[in-house]
């Protein structure tokens, strides 16, 4: 089973991924993969992270200040690329990838390489940016639109699904 989870932002997609990836834990499944993790200083969000979900070894994604390429105030940070293609080719029992966005794909080849990794996976969970669902309908990913209002009940469709026949 593969599926996707979509909705504006502090909906809670990363939790609920990071949360996914507890359950599989809970019941032996080896997650593999990452989600994007925000940094802050002060109170205040000052870039993201990639926490790769095998061993929790982080890479900076992107940070606020000058340069390029840039999404809104944030720099992307190039450099991180290989280390989240390196989390995507990772074999494991459930990929999680989080998120499909406009930071991941600043690097070459991203969304391919995610697509491609979702269909290598026997289960898979995507968080995927309100921008980016269309191109990922393809990739065989069963859509959820979380809410806050939804969000339970989405995690245990979601638990539901990808734990079956533990």
């Amino acid at each position: 089973m593969k599926v996707a989870v979509t909705g504006p932002p502090g909906v809670g997609k990363t939790t609920l991924a990071l949360k996914v990836a507890e359950a599989a834990r809970g019941v032996g499944l080896d997650v593999r993969g990452f989600v994007t993790v925000e940094l802050r200083e002060g109170g205040q969000r000052v870039g993201f992270d990639i926490l790769r979900l095998a061993d929790g070894a982080r890479a900076p994604l992107a940070r606020v200040g000058p340069g390029e390429p840039r999404v809104g105030k944030y720099v992307v940070l190039l450099s991180s690329c290989d280390f989240i293609v390196s989390a995507l080719r990772e074999a494991g029992d459930l990929l999680i990838v989080d998120e499909v966005g406009a930071m991941e794909a600043k690097c070459a080849g991203f969304l391919n390489e995610a697509k491609s990794a979702i269909e290598r996976s026997a289960r898979a969970l995507a968080v995927v940016h309100l921008r980016y669902v269309g191109a990922a309908r393809g990739w065989g990913l069963k859509i959820y639109s979380l809410t806050k209002d939804n969000r339970e009940q989405i995690f245990n469709e979601v638990v539901k699904l990808l734990l079956q026949n533990v």
